[in-house]
């Protein structure tokens, strides 16, 4: 039985420390995430589209709570926010504006407004100095500018720095200033602060009244001599502009200098991108920024910042707070990024959560009436006693009339009235800060308005506008429509009833019930016992030393011991536009894939004592890259600029016939003759950048993993060329621990496995000469000393092909075109004496006998018999006919002329490269008389991901004993039947 929770103070699910407010109930409030995929259930399937989480019958699947442990989580960060000086702000601009009057103390708001554009004016100016450096060094990244309107919507344009200057502006607005100033200040609007630091960019680089007058005239997007813009680099992470409030700004204040997002393209240099995000660095289940992140730089960042919880059980996602947003860790949010909200009032019957803009209503009524006291218990009753008439009495208003609304209205400067405040804000930033845990929120995706979620909305736009509301206690009220209210007329008496324990109009909850919600919407759990409440003496006697041992069990469970990085191939650039071709997809599935097979018992029986697990990340390197531009020129190379026209690139020579297929042809299939060209040491920079970045991420929230963790990489198409490339030139053993400064010329983590998918790396070694090599010294677990070290056998570092890893496999499609066979670089003559082999399929019944097969090599009965090794686990290569009695014996002029020699150095070779003795692979096809190859071929190079007999090898080649003679004997190189009889190379080993 696994340890339980002490709920102390060392307890991740320690309950939450009462409210400011003895007086009013706990809201017990509950987060939500919106997704087709529960990030606490690595083993499940997509299901569906994402919903509309106000709607309570659409996407019940896909509106998802937050675990336990992570919602205290989330809550302890988000009640971290509030604070007495806001809220009392707050509400004396709220009465301000009841009674009609402006804004006071617009000075003070005029300074702090002062202070931020001058913060973000020099922060783009650094911003973009670093950029301009890194992209003449590296040439990752083209320069642009971005054009926006003006705040009429006229026809006049004026040139601003970056995209993403927009974008800090509406984040650092939003953070400075509460959303009921900057609705009710005209001159806090984005386009004028926008402009303001555009002004202060100026006179900081000279420009002066000049410059801001070509600022004004500037159009197109370009700047111009004389124009002081700094130009901006795009192309490293898509984003879209507004949508989190969290731009770069904020970002580069806390000295990460990354940007995350989804749609338009943002930044990122290269060494900021070196630069790992600070998060994670607490341990698993943890919230890691419920602490402000202190800025570096002498530009101080504002007093209030984001908190950002790691969320999930695999611990991949994270939650960024006020903002509400939940964005995965590890790679681009290529609409990976789910909007979230903190509710505190659930329909009753199915615990959704109702629209945040109605929550906050329901709160505000609840805290005007009180239902929780005595006081209104004896109402209630009164209300009974007197009839239809008393009940009318104790009902609520939901929504304020619309008559009393326009009395109540303040006036803009324009003389426009505006709607009144709510009396609880919905705003995530306010909601945050100028409450006490009593306000619902919900992020949003779309780009950030200062209006928005701070009006009252019209009453066309109201959920339940006409409704009132019945508080029966302090849980529970009820929403009832004109028809359903009470009527002395009518004589409908709904109290009545429901104090009889009736249902009457749309029930309501306040608090989160997780039972109920585990009851309609995961029956399953239901049916597993539940732990029973924790007394105080056995929370005494869990807590040793203060360490809460369910947590740590947790913990534990939690260490991963196996990472998995995945290096795309061709076509990642087109995949920019049409978002379903994107890469990060199919390792997503790709890893609940393999979450799933290492669940069964076939792979359980052959995994390692100590294997805990896989991680699958994949490593986005090419959307690091633009050639729009043909590269820079360097060495040797001026002489040929010298006759070459100044500054064209490929738009400049692509013709305007068949636009679409031009631009797909040249975002898929343009990334071969790239790497084949000048841009291949960016290329090659871009990959190592990315993979040690993850890998640097991924031990910051993993703790002990770089001491213990093993690290496999899996390169796809051209990415498996570009594996093989740095590996070559990879250290033969990779020092440890990780150093302050990231390396760029080789990965900071020593590779275990390589699996080559759809691979053309067998064609490179061909061009450059090369061939697979053991690196020298490098030794593995059942591989001779003196084989690591012999001149014959091994290669030197630096040569193309010996590469610094234990195994490595080739693993090829039939009718895949872009793959080529790997034995034949170590010796072409091995090579042709080995049986073709297969990749153990599920079709064969390989795996049927898998368990036992593998017990019969390592189990203390010592080895098995030639026949239990190979014709007792079949489907590893092709069948084995029982063999005669009399075995042929080789002839003396075959004996004389085979080369005994040279069969020995090769299977060294082969078996320190891989412990099979062998590389290639080829997965069996459906077969049949009905297959066709030439229909096969469009679909075999991108068919590896979702092959359950890979992904079952994968599981069992990682998480198996290391070793020659721990090898599944179905695994094992066999030769050709004749001279050799079709045994096993090297035996059982």
């Amino acid at each position: 039985m696994p340890p339980k929770h002490s709920y102390t103070t060392h307890c991740r699910l320690r309950p939450l420390s009462p409210s400011p407010d003895d007086q009013v109930p706990a809201a017990n409030p509950q987060y939500f995430y919106s997704s087709p995929i529960p990030i606490d259930d690595p083993l499940s399937a997509a299901v569906g589209t994402i919903p509309d989480a106000s709607n309570p019958s659409s996407g019940v699947q896909n509106l998802r709570p937050f675990s336990e442990g992570d919602n205290l989580s989330l809550e302890r960060a988000w009640l971290g926010f509030a604070n007495a000086e806001s809220k009392e702000e707050h509400q004396r601009l709220v009465r301000r504006c009841k009674l009609g009057r402006k804004v006071d103390q617009e000075g003070e708001v005029r300074r702090r407004l002062e202070a931020l554009v001058d913060r973000l004016a020099k922060l783009h100016i650094d911003k973009h100095k670093r950029e301009s450096v890194a992209s003449a060094k590296d040439g990752l990244l083209g320069p642009t500018s971005m054009v926006v309107l003006t705040e009429d919507g006229g026809g006049e344009e004026k040139v601003v720095c970056c995209q993403e200057l927009e974008i800090d502006v509406a984040a650092e607005l939003r953070k400075e200033f509460c959303g009921l100033v900057r609705r009710r200040v005209g001159w806090l609007g984005q386009e004028r602060v926008a402009e303001g630091v555009m002004a202060v960019i100026s006179k900081i680089q000279g420009g002066g009244a000049e410059g801001q007058e070509q600022n004004k005239k500037g159009g197109g997007g370009s700047s111009r001599p004389g124009t002081p813009v700094p130009q901006m680099v795009v192309g490293s992470v898509p984003r879209v502009p507004g949508m989190s409030g969290i731009g770069v700004g904020e970002e580069l204040l806390r000295g990460r200098g990354l940007v995350d997002g989804m749609g338009e393209s943002g930044v990122a240099t290269p060494d900021e991108r070196e630069r790992e995000r600070e998060r994670g660095t607490g341990r698993r289940g943890e919230s890691t920024a419920g602490t402000r992140i202190a800025g570096k730089g002498a530009v101080p960042p504002p007093e209030e910042d984001t908190a950002e919880v790691l969320v999930g059980i695999q611990r991949l996602h994270m939650v960024s707070l006020p903002v509400l947003q939940m964005k995965p860790i590890y790679w681009s949010p290529v609409n990976d990024i789910a909007a979230v909200v903190r509710a505190t009032w659930f329909y009753r019957d199915t615990m959704i959560p109702l629209p945040p803009l109605v929550a906050n209503q329901l709160e505000a009524g609840y805290r005007e009436l009180r239902p929780w006291t005595e006081t209104w218990s004896d109402e209630l009753r009164s209300a009974l006693d007197v009839g239809a008439v008393g009940e009318e009495k104790v009902t609520h208003r939901l929504w304020p009339e619309h008559h009393s609304e326009k009395q109540r209205s303040a006036k803009s400067k324009d003389g426009q009235h505006l709607p009144p405040e709510p009396p609880v804000s919905s705003d995530p930033f306010c909601a945050a800060r100028c409450f006490s845990g009593e306000a619902a929120a919900e992020g949003k995706l779309e780009p950030v308005r200062e209006e928005a979620d701070t009006a009252m909305p019209p009453p066309e736009q109201r959920q339940y506008s006409n409704h009132h509301v019945i508080y029966k206690n302090a849980k529970e009220a009820f929403l009832l429509k004109p028809s359903q209210q009470p009527s002395a007329y009518y004589s409908r008496r709904p109290v009545q009833k429901i104090m009889k324990g009736v249902t009457v109009g749309v029930p309501v909850v306040r608090g989160f019930d997780r039972a109920a919600w585990e009851k309609v919407h995961e029956p399953k759990k239901q049916q597993q016992v539940k732990p029973q409440p924790v007394r105080q003496e056995q929370r005494e006697n869990n807590s040793e030393e203060g360490v809460c041992q369910g947590c740590q069990e947790e913990l534990r469970k939690g260490q991963v011991t196996d990472l998995v990085l995945i290096a795309h191939g061709i076509g990642q650039k087109f995949a920019e536009r049409v978002e379903s071709f994107h890469f990060t997809h199919a390792v997503n599935a790709f890893r609940r894939m393999v979450s799933v097979e290492l669940e069964t018992p076939a792979v359980k029986s052959v995994l390692r004592p100590e294997q805990n697990g896989i991680m699958v990340l994949p490593v986005n390197w090419r959307h690091l890259l633009s050639f729009e531009d043909g590269g820079p020129t360097t060495g040797n190379e001026e002489d040929k600029a010298a006759y070459a026209p100044d500054g064209f690139g490929l738009k400049d020579i692509e013709p305007g016939t068949i636009p679409a297929v031009r631009s797909m042809i040249s975002d898929v299939m343009f990334d071969i003759p790239f790497y084949m060209s000048h841009h291949k040491p960016k290329m090659i920079a871009a990959l190592v950048g990315e993979a040690n970045r993850v890998y640097r991420l991924w031990c910051g929230n993993n703790p002990g993993f770089e001491e213990k963790g093993r690290v496999h990489l899996i390169g796809h198409s051209l990415g498996s060329a570009m594996a093989v490339e740095v590996l070559s030139k990879q250290p033969t053993r990779v020092p440890r621990p990780l150093g302050q400064v990231p390396n760029t010329k080789h990965f900071e983590f020593d590779t275990v496995n390589l699996f080559l998918l759809g691979s053309p790396a067998a064609f490179f070694l061909l061009l450059e000469r090369g061939g697979l090599v053991p690196r020298r010294g490098r030794m593995k677990p059942g591989a001779e000393a003196a084989d690591t070290v012999a001149k014959d056998v091994v290669g030197e570092l630096g040569m193309f092909g010996c590469i610094a890893v234990d195994n490595i496999y080739n693993i090829l499609a039939k009718e895949d075109p872009i793959a080529y066979l790997l034995n034949g670089t170590v010796d072409p003559v091995y090579a042709a004496s080995l049986k073709t082999a297969y990749v153990p399929s599920l079709k064969t019944g390989w795996f049927k006998g898998v368990g036992d097969a593998f017990r019969g090599v390592v189990g203390v009965g010592g080895s098995s018999s030639l026949e239990s090794e190979v014709g007792g686990a079949v489907g590893g290569t092709e069948q084995q006919k029982k063999p005669s009695m009399m075995m042929r014996l080789p002839s003396q002029l075959e004996l004389e002329v085979h080369d005994f020699t040279r069969e020995d150095v090769a299977e060294k070779k082969a078996f320190l490269l891989n412990d099979n003795g062998q590389i290639d692979y080829y997965l069996r096809s459906g077969g049949g008389p009905l297959e066709i190859q030439y229909l096969n071929m469009l679909s075999a190079h991108t068919s590896y991901w979702t092959n359950l007999d890979l992904i079952r090898f994968l599981c069992i080649e990682v998480g198996r004993r290391p070793g020659r003679k721990n090898t599944l004997p179905a695994m094992r190189a066999v030769k050709v039947k004749g001279r050799f009889g079709g045994v096993a190379v090297g035996g059982s080993g």
